[in-house]
């Protein structure tokens, strides 16, 4: 009996050493010795690091980066330069954070360990090949009272052995080239402020002047139509459909965004019949990125893949107008139905009335869970306008 117990043991003991080494290889962190930091300093940082995909950032026993999981972290009145070099001096990886910078969430929902509830900060990622001595540099230009003389760790996350590099590609084009970043090119600023501040007239007045600005390349490829789009400003926009090359109404930026895309993407829904009837179509893709409670990592929802779809997305977000655009030019498909709790399946629409019941079975009890529930009754008012599920349409002839 004690030998079948002692080889059991031995067993599980082999199989629990083999998981931990497989699972140390797939994901390793290794974090610097503390930074205090303070103005006009520059910090350098050597770390012994072997081939893989690191994911590079800060965090604090401090908690000074404490903020909401779905909500940027911006550093106010904060400057800093961020550089990451191999043994040879070349640069691998070089990062701007300002008050403009819109910081995640690190990795595992921000703690460094199991052990801590320390908020980590997402600065990049970078593929590293070989055993590699890195040089991080860090310049701090600016602070403000809530970093000066506080301690911070730069961690270095390594979450994969492989790295894929056409969405490392798209994720440093992102992170380079928000909607939100400044303009830098002299002349293009005055257009660039006119159109940010939605104010039409001095837009007018500074194409009167200089008609070639229409046709203008903003930073990241973008055209005057983006900004009038993601910025939902229908008066501009209908100004510059009229005075621009209509061919730039839909003409995708580096992130291989349209006008239509950002209007959908911001709820910017005064704009976005107005971009559909002019030429605009379905989009193959769209993210959560400009909604407020979700800047944290962001899904993509693509366009009739089931689960991370479209008709996710408006539900997700309770965008009751997107949906009846969308709809309009049946850019999602609201009749596919999913696996109900219990067995079954369930339409959307039976998912949204199934819920709004709960909420007021909540609110009957006096649970003030109820407040915090969404109203879809206007997203279920445009899913049965559209519905084809013979179900549903039935009980909306029953008048249910």
């Amino acid at each position: 009996m004690k030998k079948k117990t002692f080889a059991l043991f031995f067993i599980i003991a082999f199989f629990v050493t083999i998981g931990v080494k497989l699972f140390s290889s797939l994901s390793s962190f290794d974090v610097s010795k503390g930074i205090l930091l303070n103005e006009h300093q520059t910090y350098t940082i050597e770390k012994n690091l072997h081939n893989g995909c690191y994911e590079v950032g800060f965090y604090s026993k401090d908690k000074l980066f404490f903020f909401p999981m779905y909500e940027p972290y911006t550093f106010k009145d904060s400057q800093f330069e961020v550089k990451l070099f191999d043994k040879g001096g070349k640069e691998l990886k070089k990062t701007n954070i300002d008050k403009n910078s819109r910081l995640q969430h690190g990795f595992n929902r921000g703690r460094i360990t199991s052990g801590t509830a320390n908020v980590a900060l997402e600065l990049f990622k970078v593929p590293l090949q070989g055993a590699n001595t890195i040089k991080a540099q860090i310049n701090v230009k600016q602070l403000n009272d809530k970093f000066k003389n506080k301690e911070v760790y730069l961690y270095f996350h390594k979450y994969s052995n492989t790295c894929n590099m056409k969405r490392l590609a798209m994720v440093n084009k992102k992170h380079t080239y928000p909607i939100n970043k400044a303009e830098t090119n002299t002349t293009l600023i005055p257009l660039y402020k006119a159109l940010t501040s939605k104010d039409t007239q001095k837009v007018k007045t500074i194409l009167d002047a200089n008609e070639s600005l229409c046709d203008s390349n903003f930073i990241g490829d973008r055209t005057v139509f983006h900004y009038s789009a993601f910025l939902d400003d229908i008066k501009t926009l209908t100004y510059l459909e009229k005075e621009c090359t209509k061919k730039l109404l839909h003409k995708p930026d580096i992130l291989t965004k349209t006008p239509l895309v950002y209007a959908i993407e911001n709820n910017a829904t005064k704009v976005l019949d107005f971009l559909f009837e002019h030429g605009g179509t379905c989009p193959e893709s769209i993210e959560n990125t400009y909604f407020k409670k979700s800047i944290g990592p962001s899904s993509v929802y693509k366009k009739d893949a089931w689960g991370d779809n479209f008709t996710n997305f408006v539900h997700e977000y309770n965008l009751p107008e997107i949906a009846d655009a969308l709809l309009k030019k049946e850019c999602m498909n609201i009749d596919k139905k999913m696996k109900a709790f219990g067995g079954g399946k369930i339409t959307w629409v039976e998912l949204m009335e199934r819920d709004m019941r709960g909420t007021q079975q909540m609110k009957k009890e006096n649970d003030p869970r109820w407040k915090t529930q969404k109203d879809y009754t206007k997203l279920i008012k445009v899913f049965k306008k559209y519905t084809k599920d013979t179900n549903t349409t039935q009980r909306i002839n029953d008048g249910k």
